[in-house]
């Protein structure tokens, strides 16, 4: 049996092999505070040594220091001997100076504790010993003193600290099982928040199909009705006069098709400066070659008037040729432009007259509710996906998470079993 197992004893079978997961922080706390407590006792029984060598190097340093050069040495050598010895007693009362023994011995302590002491320790040795060299050949007693009680105090330190390296897996593996069992804690509660959020999308979702069915059918009703057919009998009647005006505006189109080229031939010498149109009627120019049922009778005279003087340069059949055409627009272009012009008025008036029948205002109502109805539903489904992938996850990281912990229950104790 080691000196640890006679301070710690040997490890004591678990009466119990397994232990209920709630019950599993309070096991933790009550065994790495067992472990705690006997490391701290066994600390604190070496705190007391580490302090009286503390004290014994402090003596020796002392001697050391008052020491007188015993023998026959150059001169020389005994000042050297002598600056070394300063040197050497000086980091002894350094080292003593930055150890402060804790008054608690808990095991983050301890380690701070020896951290610290060891970390001195190094540098005391280190640069003492670079001066025992020269101290030894004058002060040989007084300095082996000196170095076998730092030596001492490092033994003690690395005593102090053996019990603790020796259990460093079992300490590692509380922290870690608390640790982990603040993370399941942690997904527990992100699981049942996400099983909220899905049990309240489902809810939405399932209370949005029915509405979104309830106005379907509202909406089927309306179609079956007998509004709803005079409501189709006026669209009809509205696609007949669009149609109209259409071929109406097609008319006018074949109409002054035949005109296009003067017409252009005239833009190009009004924007060249070479003929000075009035600005109506350059406007009306401009205006009838995108949109010919645009323009007015009195336009088309002007143009007249305009191939008439000859400032266009036509050849004489030509000229001849479109003051026919024009004569002709002129002769039954206001009856095209008035037939057209009159559709385009039937077809807003029956367009207010469907806007302000209830059924299509009824309809557009419905429409629009099933189309925002729709847009909730496919954002909670979203929603719906996304929480349920979260879940996934966290449930995942359960699983993985369970693993860690028994593993780390087995390493503090390997017959315990946790059961989740």
């Amino acid at each position: 049996m080691s000196w640890i197992e006679k301070i710690f004893g040997k490890k004591q079978q678990q009466a119990s092999p397994e232990i209920k997961f709630g019950e599993l922080g309070a096991w933790l706390d009550a065994e790495s505070g067992k472990l705690s407590e006997k490391l701290g006792s066994y600390a604190a029984s070496l705190y007391p040594d580490i302090r009286e060598v503390l004290s014994e190097i402090r003596k020796s340093a002392s001697i050391l220091e008052k020491a007188d050069p015993e023998g026959r040495f150059h001169l020389r050598q005994v000042k050297i001997g002598t600056s070394n010895r300063d040197n050497m007693v000086k980091q002894v009362r350094m080292l003593i100076d930055n150890i402060s023994i804790p008054k608690t011995t808990d095991v983050k302590s301890i380690i701070l504790f020896h951290d610290n002491a060891m970390q001195s320790l190094r540098v005391c040795l280190e640069n003492m010993l670079k001066s025992h060299q020269y101290v030894k050949q004058v002060f040989l007693e007084e300095s082996k003193q000196v170095i076998g009680d730092v030596n001492e105090l490092g033994r003690l330190l690395n005593k102090l600290i053996e019990p603790i390296r020796d259990r460093k897996a079992v300490l590692d593996a509380f922290d870690n099982a608390k640790n982990t069992l603040s993370d399941l804690g942690k997904l527990y509660s992100d699981i049942e928040i996400e099983k909220k959020t899905i049990k309240e999308n489902e809810e939405n979702i399932s209370g949005l199909k029915m509405e979104i069915g309830e106005n379907e059918k509202a909406l089927a009703g309306l179609k079956g009705g007998q509004q709803w057919k005079q409501y189709l009998e006026q669209k009809d009647e509205l696609i007949l006069l669009e149609n109209k005006a259409r071929q109406a505006e097609s008319d006018i189109n074949a109409l002054v098709l035949p005109l296009n080229k003067v017409l252009n031939r005239l833009r190009q010498l009004s924007e060249s400066g070479r003929y000075i149109l009035r600005p109506e009627i350059r406007e009306e120019l401009h205006s009838c070659l995108s949109a010919p049922g645009s323009a007015s009778l009195e336009f088309f005279t002007e143009v007249k008037s305009i191939i008439e003087s000859g400032a266009l340069n036509l050849e004489p059949e030509k000229k001849e040729k479109m003051l026919e055409q024009i004569n002709f627009i002129i002769s039954s272009f206001g009856e095209n432009k008035g037939r057209y012009e009159s559709l385009v008025t039937g077809i807003e008036m029956k367009k207010e007259e469907i806007s302000n029948m209830a059924v299509h205002q009824e309809e557009k109502l419905l429409e629009n509710k099933v189309s925002s109805l729709q847009d909730k539903l496919s954002t909670s489904e979203k929603e719906l996906e996304a929480s349920k992938k979260h879940l996934s996850s966290f449930l995942g990281e359960v699983e993985s998470k369970k693993q860690e912990l028994q593993q780390s229950v087995s390493i503090i104790d390997s017959r315990m079993k946790v059961i989740f």
